[in-house]
């Protein structure tokens, strides 16, 4: 991961912006995706979205929210919809957004996820934890860092109720530990953070190259329903817009690079295309902070 002291700071100052900003999305609303695939978006400071599959042996979930109060959500929507227990939990990746709800799932005695979210949850869980203090979401104080109890290196599958999940990695892209969950029966796929629909996404852990190949991957698996880590359920354009982001990034950052313009200059010329470009997305603030991380990777392979 590449990382200078600059970019450490934008990161945090665009993280506490992004999560202000969210901390008006409110309560949590239920959208039913499929039959018995239901996806909750929104909530008290957060809009990262969580999915929940009905079966008829039991429940997954995927992804838990950024503290306990908000997994308690969770578990009353699925009241809602079953009695079954909850049998599955998945973590796409790391992010406390993501994770921090763990917690509440741990009498299902089952969360999964590559296994660099584990890695990455014991070695620095608790000063990413720190950092998600520092925002202001109510609930914090209550977060027990809990990372999964089962993980996987290159795929897996889940067999319950009639329905197949496979877990796919296809390498490092928004983080290093990217989990893609595709539903082939269902023509399916939940994509965590490797796609944010209509939103710039948050690029503090990416690895840009890599996430354009992953997203290439996505393209090629059977989906019309494309369930993002942020953002309203989409279909197979929702992947194009989001690679098509991240290629103009990298055209853009390259370009500068090639005129050997430094940081400061290569974000002044290429922001203000970006933000013109994708005027209609959320979170434009981000663009200068992904601009930063581009340049840095990008100047890096140079050298290399």
């Amino acid at each position: 991961m590449l990382k200078t002291g600059a970019l450490t700071i934008i990161t945090i100052l665009t993280l506490l912006i992004g999560l202000a900003t969210s901390s008006l999305a409110g309560e949590v609303k239920t959208v039913e995706v499929l039959k018995n695939v239901y996806t909750i978006v929104d909530g008290e400071g957060v809009d990262s979205n969580t999915t929940i599959i009905t079966t008829t042996e039991g429940v997954i979930v995927i992804d838990t929210r950024p503290t306990p109060t908000e997994a308690r959500k969770v578990l009353k929507e699925i009241r809602k919809l079953t009695d079954l227990p909850i049998v599955y939990t998945i973590n796409t990746h790391y992010h406390g957004d993501h994770t921090f709800g763990n917690q509440v799932f741990k009498n299902s005695k089952t969360i999964i996820a590559h296994k660099n979210v584990r890695d990455t949850l014991i070695k620095s869980g608790q000063s990413h934890l720190s950092l998600f203090k520092t925002f202001g979401l109510p609930g914090m104080d209550e977060v027990e860092v809990t990372p999964p109890n089962i993980v996987y290196e290159k795929g897996m599958e889940i067999w319950l109720g009639g329905y197949r999940l496979q877990l796919l990695y296809h390498g490092k892209g928004h983080t290093n530990g990217d989990t893609i969950i595709f539903i082939d029966q269902l023509r399916t796929v939940i994509t965590g953070d490797l796609v944010f629909n209509k939103k710039i996404p948050y690029m503090a852990d990416a690895y840009i190259e890599e996430w354009i190949e992953s997203l290439n991957y996505i393209e090629l698996l059977k989906n019309e329903t494309v369930i993002p880590g942020h953002g309203p359920i989409g279909g197979r354009p929702t992947i194009i817009a989001m690679k098509h982001y991240l290629i103009d990034l990298k055209e853009h950052v390259l370009q500068q690079l090639k005129g050997k313009k430094s940081l400061e200059e290569t974000q002044n010329a290429v922001e203000p295309i970006l933000r013109k470009k994708y005027k209609d997305w959320k979170q434009l603030d981000w663009i200068k902070g992904n601009i930063e991380r581009a340049w840095s990777e990008y100047s890096s392979k140079e050298k290399a």
